[in-house]
């Protein structure tokens, strides 16, 4: 055991006489290992021993005094001075071994400066931590940063808590302190990288003309493995831009080097020796999934015979027991062992993987898209009837491109019954088969002329589909349906049937689900197709302009509030899962299309206001604007007539739409008239704000 362990056995034991004497001996053999010694301080002060912790770390300051050993001691006297008192009473000491330590800084004085350690009511504990902090970002060190890879500090300025760093493809950076932990990699002497400041040439020769071995060395300075988006930042200005991918190729040749994982998150590891690389590999594959292990064995089976037959033979074991599980990824693993070099003998139970009853649903669940279009083929060649098979692969799959090489291929083969009947069905049932429907939308949309199947009677599925939960995944691309030159559009512009026309323009403002730009542009089509369409001109809307104003402030306050909230609640209720289950989901969709629909409405009645101005309202006759004082022997009423904003019979104020307002429009004073049942006199007319 190390000094650590024995001290806190000795603690454990409360033998406090023999942790001392511990304590000293240590101090004779190596005072340096200042850590242990805070950590048995702690734990002595915990076991309410702070006496002979305190003592213990004095004399232990005083070693490191005598050995001149300042960054230590510095770190001893802070701990010290977080459990006194008084810790500005350390303030001279903490100074002197600050400015032993780090006084030959280039930025310490500026440092020192603005942390105000001198100050005499400053804790100096808490200014030295300060300073200590600032340094690490001193004139003259390295750092690694993603993306822009290695660079140097070239102006440290604590002041505006940055400091700068001078990049190879960019200069004089600013990094917050503050963050300059999480962005900045400390590249310590010795790095590989730091080299390229004080050696470019060397680390030129040596990257360009041994690319494995200088990929050797970025790991190992590293000391962990890496990403190639990683590696890429880190030859920054020493592997040439243009010839990165040739560099990439020939570096990972290594066979020292082990990567795991696929994809942007492959990782590469360094070994001590290509021996130990392999068995690195095997123990990954021996404990990998299924994919970790094909992932492994493509990768990594030109290693060795001995790796690649154990690769091969594995993997082909797993897939004679996944036969029944899981055949497609049987079918999976035995098509990609054709690919590879290790011997193994083909299970007799995969025969049939691709031949029986259920091949389209194997097919379909094949995840590896070039596998799944070459399991397609298969099928073709082999399946006795592959045109049924290719009719479920239809439904089943949700890959617009393998739906499209099912139709292909029913095209070449003369299936013309078999595709026109999957259309047929798709059209029929586009609720049942949502991803077949929207992969039909996206072949109409994409077609130079229209077929006679894009119609109204499609933009009317269209939009239903955009409002049903089914197609809530394809939900974003049957929009684009609706985008200027979209196939709705083009629907429009090209098929003549103004009696439908009309029906969608009444019914496009129902759907919510649509943005209204996206509304807009089908309806200026319509217009366009058919002027007769356009609405007849409707009578303005009167309003005040305190009423003008909330209104518009209820727009707003839909589109940037209501609207955007209600949008962040579908995505949150859709992340829960389950959509045809999912309340919270359905709820926040019918309130999106009852908000759309609401904005709609506000934004073409804002574009028809007349604002009333009191001035301008003429009184000699009943307008819309006017206060009107009525009388019928004793009873006296007033009634004011506004807009249909304003409208609230039950404190006299009427719209000019109304019954009322109708009654009492165009009459002058002493005209007599009649309404809910009652005659009166006119006595007076007035603006309505008087």
């Amino acid at each position: 055991m190390g000094f650590a362990d024995d001290a806190n056995a000795l603690i454990e034991e409360k033998n406090f006489d023999g942790l001392e004497s511990l304590w000293m001996n240590q101090l004779e053999r190596d005072p340096a290992e200042v850590e242990d010694f805070l950590r048995t301080a702690k734990a002595l002060r915990k076991a309410e021993q702070r006496t002979q912790s305190d003592t213990l770390l004095s004399l232990l300051g005083d070693t490191l005094l005598e050995r001149k050993l300042w960054p230590q001691r510095l770190q001893v006297l802070k701990e010290i001075g977080r459990l006194s008192r008084h810790p500005t009473q350390l303030r001279s000491q903490i100074e002197q071994a600050l400015r032993q330590a780090y006084g030959q800084r280039k930025s310490f004085q500026r440092a020192y400066e603005f942390a105000g350690f001198a100050e005499p009511a400053s804790n100096p504990v808490e200014r030295a931590d300060k300073i200590e902090s600032w340094l690490q970002y001193d004139v003259g060190e390295v750092f690694f940063m993603a993306g822009r890879g290695a660079g140097m500090v070239v102006e440290l300025k604590p002041e505006l808590g940055i400091c700068r760093l001078d990049f190879e493809k960019e200069k004089r950076v600013s990094v917050p302190l503050g963050a300059a932990a999480k962005f900045l990699v400390p590249l310590s002497e010795g790095h590989v990288l730091r080299e390229k400041f004080s050696d470019p040439e060397k680390v030129f020769r040596e990257a360009t003309s041994s690319p494995p071995q200088f990929f050797a060395r970025i790991l190992q300075s590293f000391g962990r493995s890496m990403t190639m988006a990683e590696v890429r930042d880190a030859v920054i200005g020493i592997v040439p831009e243009e010839k990165w991918s040739s560099w990439w190729t020939s570096a990972r040749k290594n066979p020292q080097i082990v990567v795991s994982g696929t994809g942007a998150k492959a990782a590469y590891a360094w070994n001590v020796s290509a021996g130990e690389a392999e068995k690195t590999v095997r123990r990954e594959f021996d404990r990998g999934d299924v994919k970790a292990k094909l992932d492994l064995a493509r990768k990594h089976s030109g290693r060795s015979k001995e790796l690649a037959d154990h690769f091969s033979s594995s993997l082909a074991a797993q897939a004679a027991r996944m036969t029944r599980t899981d055949p497609a990824m049987a079918w999976q693993i035995l098509a990609t062992l054709e690919s590879l070099p290790g011997a193994y003998s083909r299970p007799p139970e995969t025969a049939s993987l691709l031949s029986g009853a259920l091949a389209s649903r194997t097919v379909a669940a094949i995840g590896e898209k070039t596998l799944r279009e070459r399991a397609l083929g298969v099928v073709r060649q082999s399946h006795p009837d592959w045109p049924k098979v290719y009719s479920e692969i239809f439904f089943i799959d949700q890959e617009p491109r393998f739906l499209s090489l099912v139709m292909s291929s029913l095209d070449e083969a003369g299936q013309t019954e078999v595709r026109d009947r999957l259309i047929d069905e798709t059209l029929r049932y586009p609720r049942r088969h949502p991803y077949a429907f929207n992969w039909y939308v996206r072949q109409l949309s994409e077609e130079q002329t229209l077929s006679d199947r894009a119609n109204y009677a499609l933009l009317f599925q269209i939009l239903d589909a955009v409002s049903s939960d089914e197609f809530a995944p394809v939900r974003a691309r049957l929009k684009d349906a609706f985008d200027k030159g979209g196939l709705a559009v083009r629907i429009v512009m090209n098929v003549d049937n103004e009696e439908q026309a009309r029906k969608l323009l009444e019914t496009l403002d129902r759907y919510g689900a649509i943005e209204e730009y996206r509304r807009e542009n089908v309806k200026h089509a319509l217009l366009m197709k058919y002027p007769s369409l356009r609405e007849p001109k409707t009578e303005p809307i009167y309003a005040t302009a305190d009423m003008l104003q909330k209104k518009r402030e209820e727009l707003e306050h839909l589109r940037k509030v209501e609207i955007p909230a209600n949008n962040k609640a579908i995505q949150v209720a859709r992340e829960m899962g389950d959509l045809s289950e999912n309340f919270e989901y359905k709820s926040a969709r019918q309130r999106a299309e009852y908000l759309s629909a609401r904005a709609g409405k506000l934004l073409s009645e804002l574009g028809n206001v007349r604002v009333l101005e009191p001035d301008q309202v003429d009184t000699s006759v009943v307008r819309v604007g006017t206060k009107v004082g009525l009388s019928n022997g004793d009873v006296r009423r007033e009634v004011t007539i506004l807009g249909p904003w304003e409208s609230a019979p039950e404190h006299g104020v009427y719209s000019n739409e109304s019954e009322v307002a109708k009654a009492l429009i165009g009459h002058s004073v002493g005209d007599i008239v009649t309404f809910m049942g009652n005659d009166y006199q006119i006595e007076a007319i007035r603006r309505w704000n008087e």
